[in-house]
Parts: C-alpha cells; structure tokens; sequence
C-alpha cells in the first residue's frame, strides 16, 4: 500500500510547492520610504514618502511611490523638489523587478540578496541595482530595501538653492511589507 502512496504524496507535495512559488503578491502595508540627499560642509536633507503601493503581475513585482507628496521638513524645500522632479507630469517613481531574480525564504527564515530592476524617475527608467533583506512570517515578507540613485541618470536637473547644490546620487531606503495572495 505504501508503494502506491509515495507518488501521491510526492505528487501533492510538488503541486503545493509550485503553487506557492506562482502565488502573487500584494501590499500588505507597514511602508516606511525614506531618502537622503547630502551636500557640501555636512548638509543633510532627510525625506520621506508617506505611501507606496506595491503589486505582481506577469512574473514582475512593481512598486510604485507617488513622488507629489514627498516631505523634506521644509515647505519651501518640498515645493522645490516637486519642480525639480515635474510632479505634474511624473506623480510618481516606479520600481519593476523580475519576481525570479528575488529570494524568497522559507517561513521564519531571511534572505538576503541583490538584484537588479528598472527604475523610472521623472519618466526616464535606467537600471536600477539595490540590495534587500527580506524576512518571511507565514504568508508575509518583511522587506528592506537599499539603493543609491544618481537623479542625473533620470533627467533631473541637480537642485541648487542659493549658489548650494546637493550631490546627484540620493540614498533610497524602503521598508515594505508583501503577502502571497
């Protein structure tokens, strides 16, 4: 009896695997999007976006973040960097990554890796290389992201206010929580 239950077993297991592996992602919320530009004598403008939404379909991930409401700590400032990046025509920064160049762990495990995805800033999309540590819990992957933009790559003019201007490679940091649908 037992010869004819292997195969069974070993069948179920393999479509339960493959299942798992073709399950779609969605936003499961707890987003935390931060960047940092840097400039001359020690300047620091720390940012933030206040949301994300993030999606599979077709075998890629994509996270979008509108880029309208972005916040520096200074209403001046943020209304310059909406000009600097034409938020009235580019409300946001999109991110399309293959799901097969990511690690996925297994429950209460972490994966740590890079890839490589296809960034769009101000409607130009380059390449895009960041690292991630992603921890899973059940049906939910805790992701952090890091990645270092030069905005020159994206036809983003190099802000500058009163003769300072601050380096064109900004610093991402994303925190992101996806679940298997």
């Amino acid at each position: 009896m037992h010869r004819f239950l292997r195969p069974i077993s070993s069948a179920a297991a393999a479509l339960s695997v493959s299942w798992a592996a073709s399950a779609a992602l969605e936003d499961a919320g707890d987003v935390d999007v931060r960047f940092l530009a840097t400039g001359p004598a020690g300047m620091k403008i720390n940012g933030t976006a206040p949301s994300l939404s993030a999606q599979e379909s077709d075998g890629k991930v994509t996270i979008k973040v509108p880029v309208t409401n972005l916040q520096t700590g200074m209403k001046l400032r943020d209304k310059h960097l909406r000009q600097y990046l034409e938020t009235d025509k580019h409300p946001s920064a999109t991110l399309v990554v293959d799901r097969s160049s990511l690690k996925f762990p297994e429950n209460d495990q972490t994966a740590r890796g890079t890839a490589t995805g296809s960034f769009t800033l101000h409607g130009v999309t380059k390449p895009l290389e960041f690292q991630y540590k992603a921890l899973r819990t059940g049906s939910d992957y805790h992701v952090q992201a890091l990645a270092t933009v030069d905005i020159r790559d994206h036809q983003v003019e190099v802000p500058c206010y009163l003769g300072v201007c601050v380096d064109p490679k900004v610093k991402l940091k994303v925190k992101l929580k996806l679940r298997d649908k």
